[in-house]
Order: C-alpha cells, then sequence, then structure tokens
C-alpha cells in the first residue's frame, strides 16, 4: 500500500489514494469512489482526485461498527 504522510503538529498523518483505501477496507476501487462521492467515507480532493486520511478512515470504521441500540430498549 503506498501511502504518503505529512507532519501536523508532531503528528504524522498518512494520507491514502482510493487504491489504498480500496485494499485497507478491502472494497472494490469503484465502491471506494461511490462513498467518497456521496459522503459516506471521509475523504477530500486534490485537483481531480481523492484522498484520504487513515486516522480519520480509522476513527470512521470504529464509528460505524458500534452496534446499533435497539430502540425497542
Amino acid at each position: 500500500m503506498k501511502k504518503r504522510s505529512f507532519q501536523n503538529g508532531g503528528e504524522d498523518i498518512a494520507i491514502m489514494t482510493v487504491r489504498d483505501v480500496a485494499n485497507y477496507l478491502r472494497l472494490s476501487e469503484a465502491k471506494v469512489y461511490r462513498l467518497a462521492k456521496e459522503g459516506g467515507v471521509p475523504s477530500f480532493r486534490l485537483g481531480k482526485s481523492w484522498r484520504f486520511r487513515r486516522d480519520l478512515l480509522d476513527e470512521w470504521t470504529k464509528k460505524e461498527s458500534q452496534p446499533i441500540p435497539d430502540p425497542a430498549s
């Protein structure tokens, strides 16, 4: 997985491409594009390319994997 990183106040943040994210999340690249375009996954555009911060993807996957509360309880 190719990833770029930059320093943000001493914090190392990995920047991932669509291909990186597809491999990381085990999704197709088409699904990653669709999620990014619909705002379903944290992402941003650099020109015509989508980019993703790994730390935000990790937070998003943790949030998305939380159990859904039962409304009957």
